[in-house]
């Protein structure tokens, strides 16, 4: 493993003695990053040297260089880098002061963590942190770590590869929702919540038109969890600004939030009409850092590719099932990576629809398409749900997995799917294009 690419700026190189010079050793003389580095203290080349040589000779270990155009301006070290790791671990170092406060340490990490999770199937990353370095702390935090353990002047972070992929569906918490009219009262809310932040689950999706939902969150302490919303349906609103700042202020105050993780445009026909005014009004909230990534939930791949045409959203939220399987067409999702967008899937469930064992809402191609999965299931000695699962995770453009449950038992069992994937053959076949099947809207 050579190179890494971030982005068409900086890419990792695998790190060479000829890069150990007197540019690398002047990171060192920085009182900000001697601040931050412990029983570290270079002092000529040669030292560099030596340690470099050293270090190299290690199991298991990558080392590579940060390159902007060709220039090094920092360093990237992963270890215990191998199948099924439970202890991965990293060290970064932005030595050029001239990229630090520019989210290099967010980019290089966010892609070179996730191109050797996917490659090595990591479980864990775990990382060290002095109490002094908040900017690093608020960096892990972000990248989806969470305190674990403290031991004398180091905090100890740990992120959950698996089940940090795993954004909490929150339309039926406080609420009825879905065709199967699922609802987790309030006082459940909080014992689900507890599961998924020990499991290392940081993120909940909810919005202004799921009823209690926000409500019902900010009963709870979020403080671990990063929250994705959207607003609402705009219906010929004369001031767009307005609307959408309400709306993001009903959320922060009823979730409790300064600020939330990714706000979504519920409604890409909206965008249509008004595109003008709502990505000004968006691309606003987000300088003021009230929402950190600007996205868009969609239904059908046209609908998508018309928005791309004038504008790339931070996040997508499609639909994607193992009936539903339009947008795996013509390597669309790797379209969608090489713009660097997040991809979050929802409805792998149909609104747990796939997850029935009989139910009158079934259409006559639904119930044969699930004979033949049990019919698999069957043969693989493996439940429906671990199927359902296994098929989403070994979509490896999928950044993150919305999932709605009906209670702290189901989210247990989507859990340990997910960290015990199998791999599903042959899964075109389960496909349906009839939208009045895979479409909830048209229910």
């Amino acid at each position: 493993m050579k190179e890494i690419f971030i982005n068409k700026h900086i890419k990792l190189k695998k790190l060479k003695e000829k890069d150990i010079n007197e540019n690398y050793l002047s990171w060192f003389k920085d009182v900000t990053i001697n601040a931050n580095l412990v029983n570290i203290n270079y002092k000529s080349v040669d030292q560099l040297k030596r340690y470099f040589s050293k270090t190299i000779k290690k199991k298991n270990l990558f080392f590579f260089g940060i390159f902007f155009k060709g220039k090094h301006i920092g360093n990237i070290k992963f270890e215990n880098i191998y199948i099924n790791s439970s202890k991965a671990s990293w060290g970064i170092l932005v030595g050029d002061k001239n990229f630090r406060g520019k989210r290099v340490g967010y980019h290089v990490l966010s892609k070179s963590m996730d191109f050797i999770e996917k490659k090595f199937k990591i479980k864990n990353f775990i990382i060290s942190v002095t109490h002094k370095n908040k900017i690093a702390r608020k960096l892990y935090f972000n990248l989806g770590f969470r305190k674990f353990k403290i031991q004398k002047n180091k905090i100890f972070m740990k992120k959950n590869c698996i089940s940090s992929k795993i954004i909490l569906g929150t339309a039926n918490f406080g609420n009825v929702y879905g065709l199967n009219k699922s609802h987790i009262k309030s006082f459940e809310t909080k014992s689900i919540l507890a599961f998924a932040k020990n499991k290392g689950i940081n993120f909940l999706d909810t919005a202004n038109v799921y009823g209690n939902s926000e409500e019902t969150l900010g009963k709870s302490k979020l403080d671990s969890f990063e929250i994705i919303s959207k607003f609402s349906k705009i219906y010929n609103k004369k001031n767009i600004k307005k609307f959408i700042h309400d709306q993001l202020k009903m959320t922060l105050k009823k979730t409790k939030k300064k600020s939330l993780y990714g706000y979504l445009i519920h409604n890409p026909n909206d965008l249509f009409i008004k595109k003008k005014n709502i990505l000004k009004t968006l691309i606003d909230l987000k300088k003021l850092k009230k929402i950190k990534k600007i996205g868009i939930s969609v239904y059908e791949v046209e609908e998508l590719k018309k928005v791309l045409k004038f504008f790339r959203p931070d996040i997508v939220q499609l639909p994607i099932s193992i009936l539903n399987q339009s947008f795996l067409k013509n390597n669309f999702l790797k379209k969608l990576k090489k713009l660097d967008i997040e991809i979050h899937v929802r409805s792998i469930f149909l609104q747990g629809l796939l997850l029935e064992k009989k139910s009158s809402n079934m259409s006559k191609i639904l119930k044969t398409k699930i004979k033949k999965i049990d019919k698999i299931c069957k043969i693989m000695r493996i439940t429906r749900l671990k199927f359902l699962v296994s098929f989403i995770k070994g979509i490896h453009e999928i950044d993150k997995v919305v999932v709605g449950i009906d209670g702290i038992a189901q989210l247990k069992k989507i859990v340990k799917s997910m960290e015990n994937p199998i791999t599903i053959n042959n899964y075109k076949r389960l496909a349906v294009s009839d939208k009045r099947i895979i479409d909830p809207r048209l229910w």
